[in-house]
């Protein structure tokens, strides 16, 4: 395992753009569209005027140049056609594909990109090197899917704030109203369901219509080394159950690991009894901050529910790792020093256990919808939260004084600093009118007050 970390070095020095995930993984969209990983489409959020950036970049292409979708493609096709024969070849010669592009943003704001963990994540699990020399000069790889993120329809219990239809069928009333009455020509242009879902061939409804996928999928269960499921809610949709049990079955559970991005809200005794039989489970709790600011952006969850969830996972067996997943945006950015406080009082024995997230929190960027970035917050707003940030690392500093470990963590301050250099890298503000018209809108909706929690700026 050491021997395959350190040849990393290696590789990144020879191929300075590599990331595993085109060689390992695929990821898919609740409506069956097929892409390079789970953050790939989000690489065009905030580039404007320019043709080749849309809402399709980082979603794979058919020979043809039509999406894949899995409603009409199939696993086995999509594996090694001319899309993803042509990022690998990119990267290999250290060129950025375009739907790499947020990764390398990221990076150049110092803030550690999925690009980079993943890899070095994979890096102590498979033999990196083997998968570059086994690459056809065509961009061909051996089709042994070790990594997959199955999103499995919009079927979910919540409608938060920072979503849409498009992840969440708890959604599709809300978003009527909400679109219906939208006057700024850019939030409706943003908010836009093409055709509900069904563009390319889309549809939410593709596990139970595609059976050459499930067929696909379980040839490719004795190659598996993690599954990975994320919205709609994969706790509340059978076909997950029903491709665990398949694992189970056919003797291969105790060879792959789980992950999650999960709501919490529902973690029946069927999926623990599960979960028992699998090598481990990394279930990541989707959460954005503390008490009503969480319930505000998980609408309509309940903080003593989030807090009775987090206690039942505190006792579970070693073999589930549980993180708290907090998505940085507009909303909890200047909270999160307070987030992190509460997380520490309340001492929890393997919710973030060090060293995962330096012992406080993990947390990924909000890129879609673009008005919450964190970007698009106006340059004094920001230089405030920088502020409040740099009073919050001496508290962390005196907390952690004789701990160095903690100070050179790169999940602990540093992370934090990244997230400040990201929000000041780049001057999103013209889209503050669309994010006070859409949080002007939700709350008409759903009887909320986004205000309250601007209060204190």
């Amino acid at each position: 395992m050491e021997s395959k970390t350190k040849n990393l070095g290696g590789i990144r020095a020879k191929h300075k753009t590599f990331c595993a995930l085109p060689w390992i993984h695929l990821s898919t969209r609740p409506n069956g569209l097929l892409r390079v990983c789970c953050t790939a489409n989000a690489s065009s959020a905030g580039i404007k005027n320019d043709k080749k950036w849309d809402s399709k970049v980082g979603i794979l292409k058919n020979d043809d140049g039509r999406p894949a979708n899995l409603n009409n493609s199939d696993l086995a096709s999509a594996w090694n056609n001319s899309y993803m024969r042509g990022i690998r070849k990119k990267m290999l010669k250290g060129e950025v594909p375009d739907s790499c592009t947020k990764c390398f943003k990221e990076e150049a704001s110092g803030h550690l990109s999925k690009r980079i963990w993943e890899t070095e994540y994979w890096s102590r699990r498979i033999d990196l090197q083997q998968l570059i020399d086994d690459t056809s000069p065509e961009g061909e790889v051996p089709p042994k899917l070790y990594y997959i993120d199955l999103r499995l329809g919009s079927k979910c219990n919540l409608k938060c704030i920072m979503c849409s239809p498009h992840d969440s069928s708890l959604w599709v009333s809300d978003h009527k109203k909400l679109f219906n009455s939208v006057e700024n020509k850019q939030l409706k242009q943003h908010l836009i369901w093409d055709q509900k879902g069904t563009m390319d061939g889309g549809s939410y409804n593709w596990p139970q219509n595609n059976q050459l996928f499930w067929q696909q999928l379980f040839e490719q269960i004795p190659h598996m080394k993690q599954l990975y499921f994320a919205g709609g809610e994969s706790t509340i949709i059978e076909e997950h159950y029903m491709l665990l049990q398949e694992c189970i079955d056919r003797g291969y559970a105790p060879n792959i690991e789980l992950r999650y991005n999960s709501n919490g809200i529902e973690l029946p005794d069927r999926l623990f009894e599960m979960w028992s039989q699998f090598k481990r489970v990394r279930f990541h709790f989707s959460i954005d901050a503390y008490g009503e600011l969480n319930d505000y952006i998980r609408y309509p969850s309940k903080w003593s529910h989030i807090e009775a969830q987090l206690d039942r996972l505190d006792q579970t067996p070693e073999s589930i790792e549980v993180t708290i997943a907090c998505a940085v945006q507009v909303l909890n950015i200047y909270y999160i020093p307070e987030f992190i406080k509460w997380k520490l009082s309340k001492k929890y024995k393997k919710i973030n256990p060090w060293p995962l997230g330096a012992g406080l929190m993990n947390f990924h960027l909000v890129y879609l919808p673009a008005f919450l970035n964190i970007k698009v917050l106006p340059h004094e707003t920001k230089l405030k939260i920088a502020d409040k940030y740099q009073k919050f690392y001496q508290w962390l500093e005196c907390h952690h004084s004789s701990d160095k470990d903690f100070l050179e963590h790169e999940y602990g301050i540093k992370r934090l600093k990244g997230l400040i250099k990201f929000m000041l890298s780049e001057d999103w503000s013209e889209r503050m009118p669309q994010l006070r018209e859409y949080l002007e809108k939700m709350d008409n909706i759903r009887g909320t007050n986004s205000r309250s929690f601007f209060e204190s700026w």
